[in-house]
């Protein structure tokens, strides 16, 4: 067998505060013909001391360690000498190597020899390993995994220079070419550094072709100390961004198909050479990129501390919605009357004034405030101010029930600061749900005026409530019922509201306790702070010994590496029958040494096994099974199940032949390490409250494999912390306390045979492979049983080798879906504000107008899915948007992606407007939001994009499907709504609700513009528009000659070549929002609107004209049916020279005239086509339900 390549990873070593990170991550890959190279620029020994604790006999690493230092461009090239490998890796030390890194890459040059530089995506990472959000940088630009060809990825690059392709470590080359072509890249005084990554690549591949993996092999790491951010790094970087300009202007080569297209080849389908190149648009795939990020937070943060800064300043009520405000709070059930308790034990006046200036700027205005404080402050007729006593809980007993009026207290410390609409979210979450008593929410640190260490909890968590006071201390109570159970019990100090908490959860339920998941106050005194408090400390087992007896628990709490966590022993005094039910599996070792361990090492005795054979054809496995069979013990039975290979019914079939109370569905790859296993299960399982428990699973690595599941998590549900190790704490130290989770895994899951037989069994019908345990879980949980997660119980699961079939799976996803959606949207175990894609616990980068902290809503909620944040996007979606919002007409939220399932069910909306949905993958988008949301589906169009003239630029790669796919789409809506009649008309066939809402512009700014006329010695005559109308314009090419002298011609927005000689004054293409005041700064005389006779001209909507009638721009256009109507301008119905000449001689003849005509254009503009008034009553007829 021919050995594989080897290949180097060399690592330029100077930074040591990361290295470590960065050699382990080369150490882990699964490709073994590796060698790993390190040259040693720094000047101390702390890379060498690294390096020598790795330093192992199956490690192949060579250190090299620098005389003298060499800086980055020679330390890379010296690393490049000193490899050996055929292919080469950069890995620079501050970034990471996903495992299978090399393999892949490597792959694709062993297969590909006209290619010499692969990259693979990467993510990015701060100093403390937080995953940053995406950005253009590191977006997957292909579909797949692509070849693409060299010369026209040069020609992106020339005309938008930015790296979106990946730095050293996600690359991967063949070292002869980098060894060729790096000396020159790095000569003394015209050399690269800042860029050095990137003019190597550009060198690459003006030599040969590139591969894109559409898979994240590597982390890169950003941090403001980091060598590109240095004042120098940053000053070179401008400098060599200008040669790569110069390199690519002066490159040779094959030119580009069009502007911003590239060839590429999907790369599973390469064959021999010359490749069947298709075309794939990568300027608009960026542009569309850059759009989402940009619509989400974070897109261009260094650290999680400026994303969480970011994050944190999104919520916020907008300027529109503080005025529509008291509309909304007069639509409440009634107006809670809320006081803020200050508790300021230390009579500190600075704290003491941040928290009344917090509250002074609510939006929500308190009742009254209580301070219980020594300290001097100036109080307002609002302030009652107590002196502070030590025992507060004691002094507050007293003071609560002489707030007359008030309905709802909140304790507050000095120091803390709450967020401006802090008041309004909690009185709006008591106006709107009823039967709630205590009331608390996430929270932040404030150091030094900074906003830190958010921490995002759970709803009501019994027995992580349990374990330690999770909550926090800025609770909110029910004025009431705090008297009626007779106030704190200041015997619990510290904890006295907390043991209220569990009072009240005794007397009435744990439903009346309200977790708001908003940010909703800061403090000096951070949660983790308020958690290792002495009193905090000293309290806790007290607190919960005294609820346990009050319910009439017999338990013991201990502690282990934390004294502020509890670990409950339930004192049970039975001791059940468990049945563990196991199914055979394929593998007869792993059954073997899964049971052999099970009875090796249980220290529980009180168990019988269940094997359930359900048709193995292996002869070992029934030999094995017959033996045991043959053995009589009561503790072991073979079942044979005959039914059909479906797991939920194999498992229902075997709990019906149980003989416990209590099951345990138990994987064969399962293996028992530890003894009390079981007896933890049942420590829970036997409370009466406990319908599932489940296990830590482990992976023979030490890692997590499951730690309870989260509902939505990277698909219908996942486990959290996957892959950390099992001493990690957890967030929140979730991975080392008992605590609910809305579902756990069945690899070990144990369930009262009672309650089992009370839900149904496993449904075997929905769910016959997959989520069947989920399905139970929720079903529990709806009946009232609680779902406990337990640490203290741990398993192994060996690797496994189960096949799954993709088309059951995905069908009984899309059950799941359908069945669970509004938990899984809500799940109460996790955050909202929390991401759901492959990491767990890690803020989620949400869209940036799409805050809504209010569990009510008064208004339609209408949701806009434009196709881009410009032109069309903003014309027909956006802006109506906006104004109908501004006028309080609807709550508008828009998205530049296709929002997930769960995104769609938080927001609820009441219309999801769709607007040129007809590409590749639409329909499946539009089929989903059909199947999950009640929501009215609007396609929403402009253009009739099945025929497009052939001059313009839209029309190229235009698939030769797009009318099915057209007709797919609209068809999967509840109602099409158009620009035109002539639109409607041609598509009539497609939807029986189509209705024309004709385009208007925002009155903010086109309602204020002002151009002026008769500015130049000879009249200003031009056109300005986008960048696709070639054909267009040259209907008026001989027009443009012919007046060349006569007049003074101006063009916005494109020009043909040809016409540039005739043309005074061009003007490129500029961004929407300077767009409008552009147009109007063209002070032109006369505008002109030529269209080519075509069925897609005629289906175009009249903006052209409405944008010249808000300049007051007198407008000669074609007599095509989108610009006939009322509006005045002077027609051109044959589109000849002749007729454009003295149609344009007619308004020049007559100055006069022609201005009153472009004045009753504005007027006619002003009046019918802005988004305000009666106008807006157009967009709700398209877009709301009847």
């Amino acid at each position: 067998m021919n050995q594989r390549p080897l290949v180097s990873i060399v690592i330029p070593a100077f930074n040591p505060r990361f290295f470590s990170q960065a050699l382990e991550s080369a150490l882990a890959q699964t490709y073994e013909h590796i060698e790993i190279v390190i040259c040693d620029d720094s000047s101390s020994d702390e890379i060498r001391n690294i390096v020598e604790t790795f330093v192992e006999p199956a490690h192949p690493l060579r250190y090299l360690r620098n005389p003298l230092r060499l800086g980055l461009q020679k330390n890379v090239l010296r690393c490049v000498e000193q490899a050996r490998g055929e292919f080469i890796k950069v890995l620079c030390d501050d970034d990471r190597l996903f495992s299978p890194s090399i393999a892949l890459q490597a792959q694709v040059l062993i297969d590909h020899a006209d290619v010499n530089v692969v990259f693979a995506l990467r993510m990015l990472s701060d100093a403390g390993n937080f995953l940053l959000p995406s950005r253009v940088d590191n977006c997957r630009f292909c579909p797949s995994d692509a070849l693409l060809k060299g010369d026209d990825m040069l020609a992106i690059f020339e005309g938008a220079p930015k790296n979106f392709l990946g730095n050293f470590s996600s690359a991967l080359m063949r070292r002869a070419d980098v060894l060729e072509l790096l000396p020159a890249l790095i000569q003394e005084g015209a050399g690269f550094i800042a860029m050095l990554d990137f003019a190597l690549f550009v060198c690459l591949m003006r030599r040969a072709n590139l591969v894109s993996l559409s898979t994240v092999l590597s982390t890169e790491r950003l941090y403001p100390e980091r060598l590109s951010r240095t004042p120098e790094m940053l000053k070179a970087a401008a400098l060599e961004w200008s040669w790569l300009a110069q390199m690519l202007a002066v490159r040779s080569g094959e030119s580009a198909p069009a502007s911003g297209w590239v060839r590429y080849i999907d790369l599973s389908k390469v064959t021999d050479q010359p490749h069947a190149w298709e075309e794939l648009y990568v300027t608009r795939i960026l542009g569309n990129r850059s759009t989402v990020v940009n619509g989400r937070v974070g897109g261009e943060s260094e650290s999680y501390v400026d994303f969480y800064r970011q994050w944190l300043a999104i919520r916020r009520f907008s300027a529109v919605e503080q005025r529509l405000m008291p509309a909304c709070i007069d639509s409440w059930a009634f107006r809670p009357q809320i006081v803020p308790i200050i508790i300021d034990s230390r009579a500190d006046s600075a704290a003491l004034k941040s928290t009344l200036q917090s509250i002074s700027a609510q939006l929500y205005t308190p009742q009254a405030v209580v301070l219980l404080s020594d300290a001097h402050c100036d109080a307002d007729d609002r302030i009652v101010q107590l002196p502070f006593q030590s025992n507060w809980a004691q002094q507050l007993n007293a003071v609560v029930p002489q707030l007359e009026g008030a309905h709802w207290f909140y304790l507050l410390r000095a120091g803390d600061t709450l967020r401006e609409s802090a008041l309004l979210i909690l009185a709006e979450r008591i106006a709107g749900s009823a039967g709630l008593l205590c009331v608390y929410s996430d929270e932040g640190a404030l150091v030094d005026g900074e906003s830190i260490d958010p921490v995002f909890k759970p709803d009501f968590n019994l027995d992580l409530m349990r374990a330690y006071p999770y909550v926090g201390r800025t609770l909110a109570f029910e004025r009431q019922h705090f008297m009626e159970l007779g106030g704190f019990d200041p015997a619990h100090g510290e904890l006295a509201p907390h043991d209220l908490m569990w009072r009240l959860v005794e007397e009435v339920g744990p439903q009346t306790i309200e977790h708001i998941a908003e940010i909703q106050v800061e403090s000096s005194l951070a949660f983790s702070d308020w958690l290792s408090l002495p009193e905090v400390i000293e309290n806790n087992a007290g607190m919960i010994g005294a609820h346990l007896d009050r319910i009439g628990v017999a338990h013991a709490i201990r502690h282990e590496e934390l004294p502020l966590i509890n670990r409950i022993d339930y004192r049970h005094e039975t001791r059940p029958l468990v049945s563990i039910i196991i199914q055979t599996g394929d593998s007869l070792y792993a059954l073997q040494r899964c049971i052999e361990g099970l009875i090796e090492r249980t220290a529980y005795t009180r168990y019988e096994i269940l094997i359930v054979d359900s048709g193995t054809d292996d002869p070992a496995m029934l030999d094995w099974l017959v033996a045991m069979t043959q053995l009589g013990a009561a503790m072991l039975r073979v079942i044979r199940y005959a039914g059909d290979a479906n797991d939920a019914a194999i498992r229902n079939f075997a709990a019906s032949l149980a003989h416990g109370e209590y099951l345990l569905l138990l994987n064969p790859q399962i293996l028992i390490c530890d003894s009390d296993w079981l007896d933890e299960l049942l420590n829970h399982a036997q409370r009466p409250e406990v319908g599932v428990v489940g296990t830590r699973i482990l992976s023979p690595q030490g890692a997590i494999v499951s730690a309870g599941l989260i509902l939505g998590l990277a698909g219908a549900v996942g486990s959290p912390f996957s892959g950390e190790t099992a001493d990690s704490r957890g967030y929140m130290q979730r991975l080392h306390v008992t605590q609910n989770w809305s579902a756990v895994s069945d690899r070990c899951l144990m369930v009262r045979k009672e309650v089992f037989d009370s839900l149904g069994q496993l449904d075997e019908v929905t769910f016959t492979h997959s989520l069947s345990d989920v399905d139970l879980c929720l079903r529990a949980n709806n009946n009232g049983y609680l779902v406990v997660w337990t640490p203290y119980s741990s398993v192994v699961l060996a690797p496994e080798g189960e096949e799954s079939t993709l088309q059951l799976c995905e069908r009984e996803q899309d059950a799941f879906y359908q069945k669970w959606l509004p938990k899984i949207a809500k799940d109460p175990a996790y955050s909202p504000a929390l991401s759901l894609g492959v990491s767990s616990f890690s803020l989620e980068p949400s869209l940036r107008n799409n805050w809504n902290p209010f569990c009510t809503r008064a208004l339609p909620l209408i949701l806009g899915l434009p196709v881009n944040s410009t032109a069309v996007g903003h014309y027909r979606v956006i802006a109506p948007l906006t104004e109908l919002e501004a006028t309080g007409r609807v709550i508008a939220r828009v998205a530049h992606e296709s929002p997930s399932i769960v995104e769609i069910e938080r927001l609820s909306p009441d219309t999801i407007v769709l607007q040129g949905r007809y590409s590749e993958g639409s329909a499946g988008d539009i089929l989903r939001m059909k199947k999950y949301s009640s929501a009215l589906r609007v396609f929403e169009l402009d253009d009739y994009i099945i025929s497009a003239p052939k001059k313009n630029a839209h029309a190229r790669n235009k698939p030769v499907n797009i009318e099915q796919m057209l007709r797919e789409g609209i068809g999967l809506c509840d109602r099409l709504v158009v620009t035109t009649q002539p639109l409607a008309n041609i598509l009539s066939s497609m939807h029986n609700d189509i209705r024309v809402v004709p385009n208007m512009l925002s009155p903010d700014p086109w309602a204020t513009l002002t151009s002026r006329r008769r500015t130049s010695s000879k009249p200003r005559v031009g056109w300005g528009g986008g960048t696709s109308h070639t054909g267009d314009l040259e209907i008026i090419a001989e027009v443009v000659r012919e007046l060349a002298d006569e007049v003074e011609w101006v063009f916005f927005g494109m020009c043909p070549d040809a016409l540039r000689p005739y043309v005074h004054e061009f003007h490129s293409a500029i961004g929407l929002q300077s767009y409008p005041f552009k147009l109007a700064s063209l002070n032109l005389d006369l505008a002109l609107a030529p269209l080519e006779f075509h069925i897609f001209n005629d289906c175009k909507s009249n903006l052209r004209l409405l944008e010249y009638g808000a300049c007051g721009y007198p407008v000669i256009c074609t007599d095509t049916e989108a610009y006939r109507g009322h509006l005045p301008c002077t027609r051109v119905f044959s589109n000849s020279t002749d007729e454009w000449l003295q149609a344009i001689r007619m308004h020049l003849a007559d100055p006069d005239a022609s201005y009153r005509m472009g004045d009753e254009l504005r007027e006619a503009v002003h009046r019918d086509f802005m988004l305000r008034g009666d106008n807006l009553n157009h967009w709700l007829w398209g877009w709301l339900p009847d």
